[in-house]
């Protein structure tokens, strides 16, 4: 009895390296993945010697660019160059790949086009608590408004955040003067996504959505964080540790 085939779709940025890292670290393997668009000018360097643990959560490397990183792990991977999720080109690819089940790690802010939903189940791992925090950089307003973080795996339909959620965890503050955007946000999804691969390898069908009326709820979402409310968001981080 062959297993579901899974796929991984990754842009070139450091959430796509975050994953793979992970799920090498915790002895996953995908069965091909498909890089595409262009290579980022130069992998992000975030400053991390300090911080070798931190709340039990493997913290990536994201000096390391997504192709060097396919080439070490040595897995199935091909590259793409088109920059469209719709292109002749990347579904060709996919269709090649055979995916049961694609994760998206893709550009920010761009959608998943129809032509994809509708071939195959794309989970996507989103930084927020679903319904509560749909939209754009969520991990700070949730900060601000709760005092922790939260990541949720979906499965994506063609609206944002509203599809099917199949699983949520809630993840303390970093650490004060732990990089959030890159290294934090990209951690707890990884993190996420580790878990949710794990169950599903193990057992397809608990790829399922949550029983839980409240997401069914329709929230408004959020915008990208004003950058006063991201320091007063990076201050409740940085003084946790003085507040009573």
């Amino acid at each position: 009895m062959t297993h579901p085939r899974l796929v991984l779709l990754c842009a070139h940025t450091a959430r796509s390296v975050a994953y793979l890292q992970a799920l090498a670290s915790a002895g996953l393997t995908p069965d091909h993945v498909i890089a595409y668009g262009r290579s980022a000018p130069a992998p992000h360097i975030v400053r991390r010697t300090a911080f070798h643990d931190v709340n039990g959560l493997f913290l990536p490397q994201l000096d390391e660019a997504l192709t060097a990183c396919l080439e070490r792990l040595g897995w199935s991977h091909e590259r793409c160059a088109s920059d469209a999720l719709d292109s002749a080109e990347l579904i060709s690819c996919l269709e090649h790949s055979g995916a049961d089940l694609m994760v998206y790690s893709g550009q920010g802010g761009q959608l998943v086009p129809p032509a994809l939903l509708q071939r195959y189940p794309v989970l996507h791992v989103h930084s927020g608590w679903l319904p509560d925090y749909r939209g754009s950089t969520t991990i700070y307003y949730q900060i601000l408004e709760q005092r922790q973080c939260s990541a949720s795996a979906l499965l994506l339909n063609e609206t944002i955040d509203t599809g099917p959620v199949v699983a949520r965890k809630v993840y303390p503050l970093p650490a004060a003067g732990l990089d959030i955007d890159y290294l934090y946000d990209n951690a707890i999804r990884a993190d996420l996504l580790v878990e949710v691969l794990t169950r599903w390898r193990n057992e397809p069908e608990t790829l399922t959505p949550l029983a839980d009326p409240s997401l069914a709820e329709e929230k408004p979402p959020y915008y990208i964080i004003h950058p006063l409310l991201k320091h007063l968001a990076l201050l409740a981080v940085d003084q946790q540790e003085t507040c009573p």
